[in-house]
């Protein structure tokens, strides 16, 4: 325990028998380790000592010098309160008066070269991503969105082909069935002219489930084995990207590459070959959808980046992919979206965008047959229907 020293500064408050003058050099924060060797020093380490000096807790607070900083708001005496309560009291009187409000235990820990924060905030999680996808799933010529919702089940929500969709009906029951899946995608993979899903399962497995173009699903099928090879992708898309008339599906995998699984027609995929290079560069993307945005005859990749852009990778017909250019400006306008969708949601023949945004609404992006898309209109409502998906 440090010594006792008395000044005569009018503005003076003891703390371990040192005193705590308010023209001392400041210091801002120190580390949990580092309050741990002031405490050691000036109590022993122990957080809830009361010897009957006048001083209480691992710091060695006086009442006023605890009251004074707010430290009745935990307890009426610091040996009352837990280490972390009087670490952070201890912080405010660090932030005042520095070290030197612990003469000899301060300087003696570092405690005003330290500057960490003991007890910083958890990082504001990232959002869920959410599990939709868009197509024409009751044959009527309309694009549609089907999503898993916050019950795991798979909702349709049927398109006006105006930009606006409704309803919410099961697609497959009612059960759970989709707990675990970390993205969907839609396609017609089995060449019978309905739109499917497909998606990764909690196993990190593909699975295929079987549209009857009524706006309901069936089967479960694995698309490529069931060795969870698909561990690490967070986002597909599904499209023809090498113009063989088979739905493709494209997918982020685990070393943020962008991989191309190429359809056989009848419901399964195979391959794995990179659509633009082996150098990570889709790291940081949130989501991607597919289609032909520069109205070319060849499917192109829209996708957030990590700057939350929406950019635009031109398609060749053969499964690769170039360029990287905005689709709405450089303002970082997508963040906090949490799905990316491509159709033509309005009919008038150009791909358009639609996103669940930070405010978990569904927002419809127009395309302009040139890679750009504008607008950004709610597609049903703007009372956060969507959160959950």
């Amino acid at each position: 325990m440090s010594s006792k020293r008395t000044l005569s500064a009018a503005l003076v408050v003891l703390i371990s028998g040192s005193a705590l003058c308010l023209n001392v050099a400041t210091a801002g924060a120190a580390s949990v380790s580092t309050w741990d060797k002031v405490a050691a020093c000036e109590s022993g380490g122990n957080w809830s000592i009361n010897t009957g000096n006048g001083y209480y807790g691992g710091l060695q607070f006086s009442p006023s010098t605890w009251t004074g900083f707010g430290g009745a708001t935990y307890a009426a005496r610091a040996d009352q309160a837990t280490k972390q309560q009087q670490i952070l009291i201890g912080e405010k009187v660090l932030a005042a008066q520095g070290q030197g409000a612990w003469p000899s235990c301060g300087p003696a820990a570092g405690l005003g070269s330290d500057h960490a924060d003991p007890y910083p905030a958890d990082p504001a999680p990232a959002p869920v991503m959410a599990r939709t996808t868009a197509g024409d799933f009751n044959g009527d010529g309309k694009q549609d969105i089907a999503g898993i919702d916050a019950n795991y089940n798979l909702k349709l929500y049927t398109g006006d082909g105006a930009g606006h969709v409704g309803g919410g009906t099961n697609m497959l029951g009612s059960n759970g069935l989709w707990k675990g899946f970390k993205t969907i995608a839609a396609g017609d993979f089995n060449g019978d002219g309905k739109q499917d899903i497909a998606g990764i399962d909690a196993n990190y497995n593909l699975k295929l489930y079987t549209g009857d173009g009524a706006g309901n699903v069936g089967g479960g099928t694995n698309m490529l084995g069931s060795t969870g090879l698909w561990k690490g992708f967070e986002t597909i898309t599904a499209a023809d990207f090498n113009r063989d008339g088979k739905q493709d599906i494209a997918g982020i995998d685990a070393n943020y590459n962008l991989k191309l699984y190429t359809g056989d027609g009848a419901g399964n995929v195979g391959g794995g070959t990179n659509m633009l290079g082996s150098n990570g560069l889709w790291k940081g993307f949130k989501a991607i959808a597919a289609a032909d945005f520069t109205f070319d005859n060849t499917v192109d990749i829209a996708g957030i980046d990590a700057n939350s852009n929406l950019k635009h990778y031109e398609g060749d017909s053969k499964g690769q992919l170039a360029g990287g250019q905005d689709m709405l400006g450089s303002t970082g306008l997508w963040k906090g979206f949490r799905s990316l969708m491509a159709a033509d949601f309005d009919g008038d023949g150009h791909a358009d965008i639609a996103g669940i945004d930070a405010n978990n609404n569904m927002k419809l992006y127009l395309g302009d047959h040139g890679g750009r898309v504008s607008g950004g209109t709610d597609m049903l409502g703007s009372n956060g229907l969507w959160a959950g998906f």
